[in-house]
């Protein structure tokens, strides 16, 4: 008896323990999720920013222009980067990623916030494509 309720009881810390990745304060706090793409480099950077000022400033930073935003938090993009590495789309560096339309349609797919700019150019381009053939 004493030994099933041990047993109990260490299986529920194991569990516990296993998924304290999902405790509330460690990944809950809320930001915004966005989007950068560079033509030069034709990467997509995907990421976390506490506030408004910090994405700004990420924006002056680099050469990168932002496709689109949303409210979020810091699970959602680590949700998306596991997702994204088991449907076998490759990660460039951290959270860069080479540019296909692969990526951006499973992107899309998973609700990422891409806008429309270039993924619905490309598809546009095809279809014409296609009706002219």
């Amino acid at each position: 008896m004493l030994n099933n309720i041990f047993q109990i009881k260490l299986k529920e810390n194991y569990f516990i323990s296993r998924f304290k990745l999902f405790s509330k304060n460690r990944l809950s706090s809320k930001g915004i999720l966005y989007t950068f793409y560079s033509d030069q480099l034709n990467l997509i950077e995907i990421g976390f920013a506490k506030n408004n000022k910090i994405l700004k400033e990420k924006m002056r930073r680099k050469e990168f222009i932002l496709l689109d935003k949303k409210d979020g938090n810091p699970f959602d993009l680590f949700l998306i980067i596991k997702t994204l590495k088991m449907l076998d789309i490759k990660l460039f560096h951290r959270n860069y990623f080479i540019y296909s339309n692969k990526t951006l349609r499973h992107l899309k797919t998973l609700g990422w916030p891409i806008g429309n700019s270039l993924y619905k150019k490309r598809i546009i381009r095809k279809r014409i494509s296609y009706a002219l053939t």
